[in-house]
């Protein structure tokens, strides 16, 4: 099982794609490189960063992506079939088995949901965030929406979002005020990409691509 540490910072974090002389040098650096479905092809790297202080947590992802596209621009919408990223995580893993799911596309469009995999049932309970709550978290990208038709020039993008705290209360019912030694089990995910190239931080060790794994997360500890 893989560990990544969330930084604290008590600077304002910029949501930008520069990391160099900004707090996003501060944080460690994770690798979605986990290409468990892989049956040839290329193996396009995504990278990414997250800080947190007493407001928020902030991600920033730079992808690797020949291909950009966006055609989602509804909030909740299936943003998963788009070029994308996405952060799954459970807070409270001592207490349930119960996530959020942050799913970006390149364009800023995203969906967040509060949810709990259902095995007997064979399918997900799931609370979508309202466009008011929804409201609150702040995205940016270099990617100039609301959609995205691919280029022959495409190369690459960035991603980064602030998620307050407040938000993911008000959409859990949890509260969530991480600190100094709390540890979230969570996954790190890149999207809208052929089976092949659907890539992950932690490995899911399943026949076919299952970003609902929650069996599968990483530990993420906060500093």
């Amino acid at each position: 099982m893989k560990e990544y540490t969330v930084n604290r910072t008590t600077v304002d974090v910029p949501l930008a794609g520069t990391v160099s002389g900004t707090p996003w040098a501060d944080a460690a650096a994770f690798r979605i490189d986990k290409f468990s479905w892989h049956d040839g092809g290329p193996k396009p790297l995504t990278t990414g960063r997250a800080l947190y202080d007493d407001r928020a947590i902030y991600l920033q992802y730079q992808v690797e992506d020949t291909d950009i596209a966006a055609s989602v621009t509804e909030l909740n919408g299936p943003t998963y079939r788009d070029s994308s990223v996405e952060f799954f995580a459970d807070p409270t893993p001592d207490d349930d088995s119960r996530y959020f799911n942050f799913e970006p596309n390149c364009c800023g469009q995203f969906k967040l949901a509060w949810q709990e995999r259902d095995w007997e049932a064979r399918g997900i309970g799931r609370n979508l965030v309202s466009s008011d709550v929804a409201a609150t978290v702040d995205v940016e990208t270099s990617v100039p929406g609301p959609t995205k038709d691919p280029q022959p020039d495409d190369k690459e993008w960035w991603l980064a979002a602030a998620i307050p705290f407040d938000t993911l209360e008000a959409l859990t019912g949890v509260t969530l005020a991480p600190t100094s030694g709390t540890e979230w089990r969570g996954n790190f995910y890149r999207s809208g990409v052929p089976t092949a190239q659907k890539a992950t931080w932690n490995p899911i060790a399943k026949p076919e691509p299952d970003y609902h794994s929650p069996e599968y997360f990483g530990r993420i500890r906060f500093e």
